[in-house]
């Protein structure tokens, strides 16, 4: 345990760049994504609103659907990942995958944001649920992958520009790891998305009036 600590600590090193600039995207597209419900339109507020009333609603009244709410958020978040890893192979995919990353983050922002204009504090209750701990370790494990994919990418690049033999294989081995991990690891959040978020609201909805 404390050699794999020790690795993650190097690579956290080895890597600082570039997580402190993706954090600043990440903080970034909070923000927006919180600022961005306010000024848009009374009649896109309210139906933002209208959707996230009918999710509670569906959650309260036991409607909700698990076998699409399930496939909708594999499809969602492993589209999303297999998008990134693959622009991480194209000599063009960083600022592709540097927007898509600034996405993911505006969402989040969005999301808590819409949930406290309707219900205001209990809405701050309700975005917790729905945000806490999945969308953080999702954006945490995007956060591995979009740096793996600018790598890759930026290393390509620099071959082609500098004329150097890389290693594809050595880079590639990699990659696909992290890959593997980042999948398994949206298999288990999407499970508690679909499944433990909707119980949890309806227990905090009996509790909150």
């Amino acid at each position: 345990m404390n050699k794999v600590m020790d690795k993650l600590k190097e690579k956290a090193k080895a890597n600082k760049r570039i997580i402190l600039f993706l954090s600043g995207i990440s903080l970034i597209g909070l923000i927006f994504g919180s600022i961005f419900i306010t000024i848009i339109s009374k009649t896109d507020q309210n139906l933002v609103q209208s959707y996230i009333e009918n999710f509670i609603n569906n959650i309260q009244n036991g409607k909700l659907n698990y076998v699409d709410a399930i496939k909708n958020t594999l499809v969602s978040h492993l589209s999303f990942s297999s998008v990134i890893w693959i622009l991480g192979i194209s000599i063009i995919g960083i600022p592709i995958v540097l927007f898509l990353y600034f996405t993911k983050s505006f969402m989040i922002g969005f999301s808590i944001a819409s949930f406290i204009l309707k219900y205001k504090f209990k809405g701050v209750l309700y975005a917790v649920i729905y945000i806490f701990p999945h969308h953080l370790i999702n954006l945490i494990v995007f956060t591995l992958l979009t740096i793996y994919s600018i790598k890759f990418s930026y290393y390509l690049l620099n071959s082609i520009i500098k004329k150097k033999t890389i290693h594809l294989k050595s880079l590639m081995n990699p990659y696909l790891s992290v890959l593997v991990i980042v999948v398994i690891t949206l298999l288990i959040t999407s499970l508690y998305e679909t499944f433990a978020v909707p119980y949890f609201l309806k227990q905090l909805l009996h509790v909150v009036k």
